[in-house]
């Protein structure tokens, strides 16, 4: 009886011990690996610059939509904004939280940002040259942040962090777009609150 009282008992702290491990969150463990902003050199209209996103929030995000460029989530949850740093160097733009890869929709003026498998095809490999993210395979086309206003995003409109957001397409590199087309990849900022915009923005 004792036996079976100890293998019981050793049943049950295991569950619980299982338990317990998956309920952590897997953002805890992203966020301490090497994931980065790809951020708008220039700040533009937003002061707080713009990321490439994933539209949506948490789990109401998006995977299958189009990308967009957002007021970057500085001190918040923001793990539909992280790239792996070093994948550019295999020519990729990965996000690690969601194991996919940006692509452009086609290799076209105007061509939409989506994400997909990071081996579904050459419209999934990039090149970063003097700061301008390139389509490996069709150099002449640029990752470009729209030339429309920022406008409030759904929850800007209500919240305190007025978040921003833009659209995200392929274009001409060129230098009439150059302050649109200029990226770099960025570590978030170490703090803890969400940084709101400045006064008056």
């Amino acid at each position: 009886m004792l036996n079976y009282k100890t293998t019981l008992t050793f049943y049950l702290i295991s569950i619980l011990l299982y338990s317990f491990m998956i309920s952590i969150s897997s953002a805890q463990f992203y966020n301490i690996e090497n994931g980065v902003f790809l951020k708008s050199a220039l700040p533009l209209d937003e002061p707080r610059h713009l990321c490439v996103d994933i539209p949506g929030h948490k789990d109401r995000v998006k995977v299958n939509g189009h990308m967009m460029v957002h007021s970057c989530k500085e001190g918040m949850w923001n793990l539909d904004e992280r790239f792996e740093k070093s994948s550019i160097n295999s020519n990729k733009l990965r996000m690690p939280y969601y194991d996919r890869c940006l692509a452009a929709e086609k290799a076209e003026e105007g061509s939409k940002i989506i994400l997909r498998r990071c081996l579904d095809g050459k419209l999934t490999n990039w090149q970063m040259i003097e700061a301008k993210l390139r389509l490996l395979d069709h150099p002449h086309l640029c990752l470009t942040i729209g030339s429309e206003p920022s406008r409030l995003t759904r929850g800007g409109k209500r919240l305190p962090t007025r978040a921003k957001a833009r659209s995200l397409s392929m274009r001409t590199c060129s230098d009439l777009s150059v302050e649109r087309q200029l990226w770099t990849l960025a570590d978030p900022l170490t703090i803890t609150k969400p940084l709101l915009p400045p006064k008056g923005n």
